[in-house]
């Protein structure tokens, strides 16, 4: 049977309205995967794409057969169906996705971000979300200095994320601050349920409008209970790695001690000590 790769942006993405009946036969690829193009609003519930040189749309990419694109198409009539390359923390990947003529588009709303899932949550600002932290904000010392501790007081625990590993990838002067980056491996985090007003607060912190960080949704496993589409913030501009500067470093070890398994915590420092200093 014909193996092909499929990025998803919209109701096929994991945990959205048709993955189950759709992408169940289906292998993830990559759950960090992102083409150039917009994407929109259609008002009917789902988005479109249009390919465009200049803007990033983000989504999923996954190995799916002919059979289940056959089906797919049915699902996408009325789009064009393309070959694009799809960028991955892996590489450039050929995969089929469904898109729009610009034309098309002209009178409907552009999803900013390039993210459906991250344009849903504001659409609909529920009273609270789950917020997975790996970097400083495991510790609450900058949060007191903001006056913002009060909206990370309900921490759910230390939490695992699989495809992911935790690396130091945005490098600023004095040294660098932690990114994930998928490449197969498994990384931990404290998960906290946060209320809405949270959000701003975070997307300041994290640079979301400077570019620095991106918003993205992961899937956290805290025992044997899985916690969807938490909200985490993944590094744009991915560097070459070099250690953290001290105060960075010191936060993330209070906040490992306190939730994280040993061997994570063994794992880290051992990382963080063999990365050149600026």
């Amino acid at each position: 049977m014909k193996v092909k790769a499929l990025f998803v942006y919209g109701t096929l993405l994991q945990h959205e309205e048709h993955h189950g009946a759709y992408m169940k036969d289906s292998r993830s690829l990559a759950k960090s995967a992102w083409i150039s193009g917009r994407i929109y609003d259609t008002g009917q519930g789902y988005p479109a794409c249009v390919l465009e040189e200049k803007s990033t749309v983000y989504g999923e990419l996954y190995e799916v057969t002919a059979s289940t694109l056959n089906k797919i198409d049915f699902l996408e009539e009325g789009y064009d169906k393309q070959v694009v390359d799809v960028m991955t923390d892996q590489g450039l990947v050929a995969a089929v996705t469904y898109t729009l003529p610009k034309q098309k588009a002209s009178s409907l709303k552009e999803i900013e971000s390039g993210c459906w899932k991250e344009y849903r949550l504001w659409q609909q600002k529920p009273a609270s979300f789950y917020y997975f932290a790996y970097g400083s904000c495991m510790d609450d010392a900058r949060f007191k200095l903001a006056e913002v501790d009060h909206y990370f007081k309900q921490i759910i625990g230390g939490g695992a994320l699989n495809g992911f590993t935790t690396r130091f990838t945005l490098v600023r002067p004095d040294g660098s601050r932690a990114d994930m980056v998928e490449d197969g491996g498994e990384t931990e985090g404290v998960l906290y349920e946060v209320p809405f007003d949270a959000i701003r607060y975070l997307y300041k912190r994290e640079g979301v409008y400077e570019g620095t960080y991106r918003p993205a949704f992961v899937d956290v496993k805290i025992g044997d209970q899985i916690y969807a589409d938490c909200l985490t913030f993944l590094v744009l501009q991915k560097s070459d790695e070099i250690a953290p500067p001290g105060h960075y470093r010191s936060e993330i070890e209070k906040g490992a001690d306190l939730y994280l398994s040993e061997a994570f915590r063994k794992k880290i420092r051992s990382h963080m000590d063999s990365l050149i200093k600026p």
